[in-house]
């Protein structure tokens, strides 16, 4: 008869090894595995992944708490940041960001989503259902964070939740099973169909699929008592991501909550929406890492009409001394905001 962990060796379809899984145990935990513990990250896609959870579990954060310190000081430079444009070049800058993205949707889409080798389309049929569980995960920790700060006491399954940047549907799917309706957005038209896709396969009938097309989308939104946009930000030039935070925070109705993720510090980083549209031609089709400081991003806020509940580090962007990224939840005045000025036409 197989142990379980042989059995397990002759049917998973991951690049993972139980060696590999021993001597993480023994680099990163100082230990050695129990079978049961071992078994269970084997099921991990790539050893880059199994990695990310070593180096993320609580227990190397309490063996090493030095090893986990703030990612900035305070000693580091300014940022060289164009965060504010016109309307004609933001409407080039967002133009750019769809035609890199739809290119992404048609060759790499869930790759896009999460850049694992298991996700790409040579090995997405054996790593499908691990890809969409991913989103579960997400979901969970958004809602723990509303329980927390006691938002929505009486749960959310008669709330409305807006979806910027849904991609494949990987966290959508798990938002529908809680909320009582979805609004989900993406740039990317091959991105949405997946997700169309694979919500009508499972039967989710409270999910709305729309298209960002231009900036004006964004302040079009339709007011929802909470707003999730997880690993999609930091992929927008700097002015982009000051105006889809604009209009999302906009979205949210009188005391709703917006729950949202971007990088803040990138080392060396510095962007010029000019000289960024020389080049993009270039870079189409690859996923871009942009940056917006916190101190822009506590202007949004509170030109919104919004508090801050919760401002985490995160490794949403991997942890790397010089880098920072935040994830923010955020939450409305139960008295609406002022119309946002000078809008770009």
């Amino acid at each position: 008869m197989l142990t379980p962990i042989r059995h397990l060796l002759q049917r998973r379809n991951t690049n993972v090894s139980l060696t590999a899984v021993q001597w993480a145990y023994r680099l990163i935990l100082g230990r050695e595995p129990s079978p049961a513990e071992a078994l269970t990250q084997l099921t991990h896609p790539d050893l880059a992944s199994l990695r990310r959870a070593f180096f993320e579990s609580q227990e190397f954060r309490c063996r090493e708490r030095a090893l986990c310190g703030p990612s900035l000081d305070g000693s580091e430079p300014p940022l060289d940041i164009q965060d504010e444009v016109d309307g004609e070049l933001l409407e080039k800058l967002l133009a750019h960001v769809q035609q890199s993205w739809q290119e992404l949707g048609r060759q790499e889409p869930h790759w896009s989503v999460l850049t694992a080798e298991a996700y790409k389309q040579s090995n997405l049929d054996r790593n499908r259902e691990q890809f969409y569980a991913s989103g579960q995960g997400d979901a969970e920790r958004f809602l723990n964070l509303l329980r927390r700060n006691q938002c929505f006491p009486d749960g959310v399954s008669d709330k409305t939740v807006l979806e910027y940047g849904c991609g494949v549907g990987r966290v959508t799917h798990a938002l529908g099973r809680r909320f009582g309706q979805v609004h989900a957005y993406d740039i990317s038209q091959p991105h949405l169909a997946l997700a169309q896709a694979f919500t009508d396969e499972i039967g989710l009938r409270n999910i709305y699929y729309y298209q960002i097309q231009r900036p004006q989308d964004t302040l079009d939104l339709p007011k929802v008592d909470a707003v999730y946009t997880l690993i999609v930000l930091q992929h927008n030039p700097p002015p982009v991501i000051r105006w889809i935070l604009r209009g999302l925070l906009e979205a949210l109705k009188p005391g709703g909550v917006a729950y949202f993720q971007l990088a803040t510090y990138w080392q060396q980083y510095s962007f010029n929406g000019e000289e960024y549209l020389r080049t993009a031609q270039a870079r189409v089709g690859q996923v871009e890492m942009h940056a917006l400081p916190q101190r822009r991003v506590f202007e949004i806020i509170a030109q919104a009409g919004c508090r801050v509940l919760e401002m985490l580090d995160d490794p949403c962007t991997g942890y790397s001394s010089g880098n920072l990224s935040n994830t923010f939840l955020v939450q409305k005045s139960s008295q609406a905001p002022a119309e946002w000025q000078a809008r770009p036409a």
